[in-house]
This record gives structure tokens, sequence and C-alpha cells, in this order.
């Protein structure tokens, strides 16, 4: 293998750093795959997955490298924190490995326009949906996901989800890569041959943006009419504590959180909410079992004439849970949310015996149990779906919560422990595209930022700094019909696993 081969591979590794946050340089996503696909030509398929893989590990290293100062401020050396990044990333590049694996069997005899521009986003779909679901799931990431800020391009995502946007970046990458080969000699047919798969991946961009800035456009004119009368919406605030990582179970600070949250919430009830928003474990305790704490708690709930949502741990029957409690204006518990998917290492430790020295200060609780059940907290103005941290990364878990009659969606979460890194704004990003996906709203609260109230467009209204204290309230609108990403969930994802599948059979037989 050349250097020139690993050279292009390392430089896609670092166009696919620079699209995600905190850069942002999204419109590079459009081309940072071309160097990839460029590396592969006449590449054996070993080569070829050495090759996806450095560019894998090069882009999930400078990705996820927030992994290595949490490990470190949780009182881990930094050995383990290199190793622990490594690791991920080695496991999350082996994706991008089979990929260009994968992509160079299937290309080593040439092919038509239609499959030259379809089997490379088809087979990088089915590996993103693959990443997102084996052991546990990780879709951290995704490449559609660098366009959170582009928003009429990510439109599409109410009929594909976010894989759609994936689909249609690594189409033009696939396309521009044909394009700029060196012109076969023969005439003018076999010219066409390679710019007819740009002429094809254009015209669906450009489909695609028609569709999204009409979208909004009539999204706009409507909420202009509705803007006249509230009744298709109801004002909540949110909170954002910015409570240390390290004083959540410390009690020497449970004082000082109270104090916190009360201010908070006397300064949003002023404003007259209906609906009051605390983040994940925002209660210095366990609210059913700490009578102080809970007494505390109708106090405060008592200082206007909300609902609150209040994020605390639960201890029940020698198991403990992630909660999420729906308390009435008057203090009392209406109903409870217990998490379903837990954090690897952070909420669940996978082979203790051997792995508990990787676990932060949040182990002094214990290892939490996953429920089992969806609920809803069903309030006199709706019904909220409560996604508590990473589970509003999992677009198949989220699209269930809106199946099952979800109002509006509120993503709880305590991204503390990323301290001043890219973390938070990557986690941010992804509820964007759920509420793209279901077209509802979303009410993202985080203890330490990003909170934002998310329209079903994707258009954030408001949005806090990280690392400050603060409030917001907004209007938001209930959801009205059900997508067809709601209703069918990741057919679009199977529909490119199944082609991609049969493609690499077919082109099996006939070698």
């Amino acid at each position: 293998m050349r250097w020139k081969n690993l050279t292009l591979a390392f430089l896609s590794g670092i166009l696919l750093i620079l699209i995600f946050p905190k850069f942002n340089l999204s419109f590079l996503a459009w081309v940072a795959l071309v160097p990839l696909f460029l590396s592969l030509e006449e590449r054996s398929p070993r080569e070829s997955f050495n090759l996806g893989f450095l560019a894998g590990l090069v882009s999930f290293a400078g990705i996820l490298y927030w992994i290595g100062p949490t490990i470190v401020r949780s009182g881990e050396s930094k050995l383990l924190a290199l190793i622990s990044v490594l690791l991920l990333s080695s496991y999350l590049a082996v994706y991008y490995g089979v990929f260009c694996l994968s992509y160079r069997y299937a290309s080593t005899k040439p092919m038509g326009f239609a499959l030259t521009g379809f089997i490379a986003p088809s087979l990088w779909v089915s590996f993103e949906f693959l990443r997102g679901r084996l052991f546990s799931g990780f879709p951290w990431a995704l490449l559609g996901y660098s366009q959170w800020n582009f928003t009429p391009v990510i439109q599409i995502s109410e009929f594909t989800g976010v894989y759609g946007v994936s689909f249609l970046i690594v189409m033009v990458n696939s396309a521009i890569t044909q394009a700029i080969k060196p012109f076969p000699s023969g005439g003018r047919e076999k010219v066409k041959k390679n710019l007819l798969p740009l002429a094809l991946s254009l015209v669906l961009l450009a489909f695609s943006l028609a569709y999204g800035f009409i979208t909004i456009r009539g999204a706009y004119f409507g909420e202009k009419k509705d803007s006249q009368h509230q009744g298709g919406a109801i004002r909540v605030a949110l909170l954002q504590g910015n409570i240390d990582q390290y004083m959540k179970w410390d009690d020497r600070y449970e004082g000082l959180i109270k104090d916190v949250y009360s201010e908070l919430v006397d300064m949003a009830s002023k404003e007259n909410p209906e609906l009051i928003v605390w983040p994940e474990t925002a209660l210095p305790g366990y609210l059913r079992q700490d009578r102080e704490l809970r007494e505390w708690v109708e106090e405060v709930v008592g200082q206007g004439n909300a609902y609150h949502i209040v994020g605390s741990p639960e201890y029940r029957e020698g198991f403990y849970y992630n909660a999420a409690f729906l308390i009435s204006p008057q203090g009392e518990i209406l109903a409870e949310y217990d998490k379903i998917h837990l954090v690897p290492f952070g909420e669940v430790v996978p082979l203790r015996p051997v792995l508990s020295h990787l676990v932060g200060v949040l182990n002094e609780l214990g290892d939490f149990s996953p429920s089992r059940e969806r609920k809803l907290l069903k309030t006199p103005f709706g019904n909220f779906a409560v996604l508590i941290c990473w589970e509003g990364i999992f677009p198949h878990l989220v699209r269930r919560f809106v199946k099952d009659g979800t109002d509006y969606l509120t993503n709880i979460t305590n991204d503390a422990w990323f301290l001043k890194t890219a973390g938070p704004f990557q986690h941010f990003i992804v509820s964007v595209f759920r509420a793209v996906e279901n077209r509802v709203s979303v009410i993202r609260v985080a203890n330490t930022g990003v909170s934002a109230f998310i329209d079903s467009y994707g258009r954030i209204e408001k949005k806090t700094e990280v690392f400050e204290k603060d409030y917001l309230t907004s209007y938001v609108y209930k959801r009205t019909h059900q997508t067809f990403y709601t209703k069918y969930g990741d057919i679009f994802a199977y529909l490119c696993m199944a082609f991609s599948s049969s493609f690499i059979g077919w082109r099996r037989l006939k070698c």
C-alpha cells in the first residue's frame, strides 16, 4: 500500500472530525469521503479494510476525544483515558473498514451509473444502522447529523430518518469521486458514464432541498396564523442548574443544590408556565424515600401553578433506577418513568469485577437497573415522553414513544460529565433530528447545557450557553400528525441493507 493511499484515508478522517461540533464545518461533509474513495482505487480487499479502518480510527478518536478528560476528571490515569479512547475508536473504525472492504468488493467490475450511485450510500447506511443496534448500540456522530444546522436538507428525515441524510451525503461523495477520475478514452459515451452518477445525485439533492424549503415555508405561514391564538401550544419553562458533577452526590452541597433550584423555579414561575422541566437526576437524593427532600419539593413546586417533570434517582425493592417524576402543582407525585436504555460504564458496568475502575462518581449509587416498560407522563395538556440522557440518540426508541401517543418530547440529561469539550454539543444535535423525524417539539433540559426548545422542523427557537445557570420559557406546540417515519420506522435503512446484501450476493455469483 502506497503512502498516497494512506494520506488520502487520513485526510478523510480529519475532514470527518471537522464536520461535527465544535468545528461545525458541515459543508465539508459533501466531500469528506472523496479522498477515502480515491484511496480505494485498485486496492485489494485487505488493503481496503485497512484504509477504511485508518479513516475511521482518526475520525472517531478526534470526535470522541472528550472521553479522555471525562475519565481523568473522575480520578483515573491519563494512560487509561488514552486506552479507552483508542479502544472505542478502534471498535467503531471496524464499521468503516468493513464498509470499504464491501464497497471495493462490490465495485471490482464496472457497474451501471445507477448502481454506482446507490451501492456506496446503501452500504454506508447499512453499517450506520448496525452500529446503532449491535452490542447495545452507539449511533453517535452518524454522518447525517453533520447537517443539523442545514435545516432544509434534513426535512427528508420525516420519511427516512437521519439515515436518508447520510445516504445523500455519501451518494454525492461517491458521484464526485467518479466524476473527477481521469476520463476514459473511447468516446462520449464513456465520458457520460463518469458524469451520470453526479447528475443523478445532484437531482436527488435538489429535490430534497426543494422539499425542505417548501415544507419550512409552509410551516412559517402556518405558525403566523396560529400565533394569533395559542390554543395549540403550552407555555413551558426549563431549568439549567449548572451543578458540578462532583457536587451532585456530595451531601455537603445538598443545601446549595436546593437553593439553586428554588431560585430558578421562583424566577420561572413569574412567567406563568404550565409546565416546568428539571434536568436528569436534579434532586440530591431519592424523592420517594427521603421525606425531607420530598417536603422541600412540595414547597418549591407550590411557588407557582405549574406541573413539574423532575429528574431523580429512585430506589425500589432493592433496585436503583434513573427516573423522571411528574408532579402536580400541589406537590403530588402523579407518575414516574424509569430509564430503559442505560449508559454502559456510566449507569451499568458490564463485567464489573474486571472493569469497575472505569466508572466515575456515579458508581457510588450502584448499578442502575433498566426499566422494561415505555411510559408516557400524562398531563391535562398532553402526553410527554421523557428521554433520559442518551436515550435521545436512538431514533428507533424515540419513534416508539411517539407512536405510543406522545404529544411532546422531553430530553432531560446531565452532560456535566463531558466537561468543557465538544461532547455536550455532539449530544445536543441529535435532538434536532428526533424533532424532524417525528414532527414533534423537543424540550431539551441539560444540567450544564445545552438546553433548548426545538420545533418540529428542527429549528432551534431558544437555547442556553453551556456551564451557566439559566432558565428559558417558550410556547411549545402539540404534535398534530404521524410522520411516515413514526408509522413505519427504519424501513429506509432496511431497504438499504436488503439492496446492499442482494447486490454483493449477486456480484459473488457472477465472479
